[in-house]
């Protein structure tokens, strides 16, 4: 899968201070963990360039990080200063770490995987009693799915591998001794989500370059607006945000 990677999703930062400046604004990523922890061991799967990683850090947390991209592992290791592990099978990786991590994170990177699902089994059991798992992925039962159907953008394809609609991974979490504590599919990342389908919809329409921005930008504002009553309505955005519990 390495070529359809190349270029990554987001440039690397220079500095820990660059990246300090990105990840201030994303910090609504980390809020639904904090809630519920302050401090201790934090492990996130696939950060890429580290907004959660630096955010985690700053808030007082002990940090690990588990990433198939050597570049985003040497800028987090010498760059943010924290534990970055070189890997393409998180769950082999995760059976190495010493158990008692307080939070695990998963942040849109479980789609990519071909066995997510042993990369929740091996986080039950690296969790600490009462620790927080939070899993992001993008949601199949979503409205825009269902009306743009093989155009949607959060396919992904061929990198999104698995979706898992909230049901199942729910399921799936029940059965690693992990109870959910918080769903939803109407925060703030679901709309950004929401409103990245529609652009990329408009791009799609107008194959020509510059104008296809411009349509893109136009019909994303506008089928936003339109349809946020429907994408807004819980279970249908376009992204959810799931926090579980190790019981």
């Amino acid at each position: 899968m390495s070529p359809y990677y190349r270029g990554g999703y987001d440039p690397i930062p220079a500095s820990a201070a660059d990246l300090r400046h990105i990840a201030q604004a994303e910090k609504y990523r980390t809020e639904p963990v904090l809630k519920y922890k302050s401090s201790g061991r934090c492990l996130e799967i696939g950060p890429w360039r580290g907004v959660i990683c630096s955010n985690m850090k700053d808030a007082g947390f002990e940090v690990t990080a588990i990433e198939m991209d050597a570049a985003c592992v040497s800028f987090l290791r010498d760059k943010l200063g924290i534990e970055a592990i070189e890997s393409v099978d998180p769950a082999e990786s995760m059976r190495q770490l010493r158990p008692g991590f307080d939070v695990i994170i998963s942040w849109h990177s479980m789609e990519h995987l071909p066995h997510p699902w042993m990369v929740i089994e091996e986080a039950s059991k690296l969790l600490a009693p009462g620790g927080i798992l939070l899993l992001a992925m993008p949601n199949p039962d979503s409205y825009e799915f269902a009306r743009l159907k093989g155009r949607w953008y959060h396919l992904d394809t061929p990198r999104h591998l698995h979706l898992f609609p909230v049901k199942t991974l729910v399921d799936v979490c029940r059965r690693n001794g992990l109870e959910s504590i918080e769903i939803t599919t109407a925060d703030r990342f679901s709309q950004i989500q929401s409103r990245q389908a529609w652009y990329n919809l408009g791009r799609s329409l107008v194959p020509v370059p510059y104008l296809n921005r411009l349509a893109g930008a136009t019909t994303g504002r506008l089928l936003s607006k339109l349809t946020h009553r429907q994408q807004m309505a819980e279970g249908r955005g376009s992204a959810y945000t799931a926090v579980f519990v190790r019981k």
